[in-house]
Formats: structure tokens, C-alpha cells, sequence
């Protein structure tokens, strides 16, 4: 015995499984855009961690020494952070990034990957008092 596909069926069938795809990639879409531009308007705007600038002024002490102090053999080029005013190095910092600094070498290729919050919690952070051991 022979089953023939009834026509109807076969259409609503087919329409149903082309509406499911269609759901399932307007919904994978959606979590992809979420996924995507949520970690950057969570970033962009927020201050970071404490945590996360101890992260961050790591990179700086590689050059400006422990602590922002630089060592003792590196001369007047490359200046201490710590003890300078917040609004200072964050003068400073934003000067580089828009490369308005003309003797600068490394600072405003550096200072490109950083945004506004970080810079600012940068700047406080080397601002603060040095910790006694």
C-alpha cells in the first residue's frame, strides 16, 4: 500500500517549520546583539574596580616603577605618578591620548587603549598617598 502526501498537510507542515526557523534565528540574533554591545555599554560607562585599576596601573609600573616611583637610575625622563594631583595626571594622560604631547614616544600609542573611566580611576588611583609597607 502506497501513502500519498496530502497536499494541505504537506503545505502546513512545510509553513510551520519555515515559521519555527524563522523564530529561532530572530531569536539567536537577538541574544547575539545583546551579547555583543552589552559587555561595551557596560564597560564604556562604568568606573572600574578597584580590583581592575590595581589591573590597569600595572601596565604603568612596568615604565613609572613600583608604586609610581620610578627607579632610581631613570633619570627626569620618565616622572614619578605618584604624589601628583588626580586632575594633573589625568591632564596629563588625556594630553597624550590626543597626541598633544610633542616629545612623547610610547605614552599616546599607550594611552589609545584606555577610555575615559579608567584614565579617571587611573588618576586617582596613582593620586593616593603611597601605602607603608
Amino acid at each position: 500500500m502506497c501513502t500519498r502526501l496530502n497536499p494541505p498537510y504537506f503545505k502546513q507542515n512545510m509553513a510551520q517549520t519555515l515559521i519555527q526557523q524563522a523564530h529561532t534565528a530572530i531569536k539567536n540574533s537577538a541574544f547575539l546583539a545583546a551579547g555583543l554591545l552589552l559587555p561595551a555599554l557596560c564597560t564604556a560607562q562604568s568606573a572600574p574596580s578597584p580590583q581592575d585599576t590595581a589591573l590597569l596601573a600595572g601596565n604603568c609600573i612596568t615604565c613609572h616603577g613600583p608604586g609610581g616611583q620610578p627607579p632610581a637610575g631613570a633619570g627626569s625622563s620618565i616622572p614619578a605618578l605618584r604624589g601628583q594631583s588626580a586632575a594633573r595626571l589625568l591632564e596629563r594622560m588625556q594630553a597624550f591620548q590626543a597626541g598633544q604631547v610633542a616629545d612623547a614616544t610610547v605614552m599616546p600609542l599607550l594611552m589609545q587603549g584606555y577610555d575615559k573611566a579608567q584614565m579617571q580611576a587611573l588618576a586617582r588611583w596613582f593620586a593616593r598617598p603611597a601605602e607603608k609597607p
